[in-house]
C-alpha cells in the first residue's frame, strides 16, 4: 500500500504544521510496516528535505503530477492546507491532521480528521488575535498528537477500505 505525506503549508502559516520530525518518524514507522511512503514538498519547502533522508521525497509537482500521485496512492495524510483540499477535490483517502484552525470550518466534508487528544483552552485559535502567534511560530496545539495515534487512524481507515 502507498501512502503520500505533506508536511507542509503555506509559509506564512508554518504555525499549521505538525512537527517534519514527527512526520519523518511516523513516515520510518510506516516503512517498518511495510507501506510504501513518499514525501510532497511544494516549491518554497524544499528545505523540510532535510528532514527526509531516508524517505522518497517528490519536489514540486505539478497539478497533472499531484492529480496522478494522490490517484496512485491509498492514502495522504496532510496538514490543514491547500493539499489537503486539493486530494480531497479529486477523491483521494485523506487524513487530515489538524492544530490552530477550526475542522468545524475547514474540514473538507470526504477527508478524515484527527487532532490533539490534550485539552486546550486556545484551541482551534482561528479566527482570534492568538492565531499564528503561539509559542514563537510553533504551533502547542499539535502538542499531544502522536505519531502511535496517526497509525490508529491509518490502520483502522485501510483496514475499512480494503474490507469493504
Amino acid at each position: 500500500m502507498n501512502i503520500i505525506l505533506c508536511p507542509g503549508s503555506a509559509e506564512n502559516q508554518k504555525f499549521k504544521r505538525w512537527s517534519a520530525i514527527k512526520f519523518n518518524n511516523l513516515a520510518l514507522r510506516l516503512i517498518s510496516l511495510k507501506f510504501e511512503v513518499s514525501v510532497v514538498l511544494g516549491p518554497e519547502e524544499g528545505y523540510l528535505e532535510d528532514y527526509f533522508l531516508e524517505v522518497n521525497c517528490i519536489k514540486s509537482p505539478s497539478f497533472y503530477e499531484l492529480k496522478n500521485i494522490g490517484q496512485s496512492s491509498d492514502l495522504v495524510i496532510c496538514n490543514d492546507s491547500f493539499l489537503l483540499h486539493f486530494f480531497s477535490f479529486i477523491n483521494v483517502n485523506v487524513i487530515a491532521l489538524y492544530g490552530p484552525t477550526d475542522p468545524s470550518r475547514t474540514l473538507p466534508p470526504n477527508a478524515h480528521m484527527i487532532k490533539s487528544n490534550v485539552p486546550s483552552i486556545t484551541r482551534p485559535c482561528w479566527g482570534t488575535k492568538g492565531y499564528g502567534n503561539c509559542d514563537n511560530g510553533r504551533c502547542s496545539c499539535f502538542d499531544g498528537l502522536e505519531i502511535e495515534d496517526v497509525i490508529k487512524k491509518v490502520t483502522k481507515l485501510l483496514n475499512h477500505t480494503h474490507t469493504t
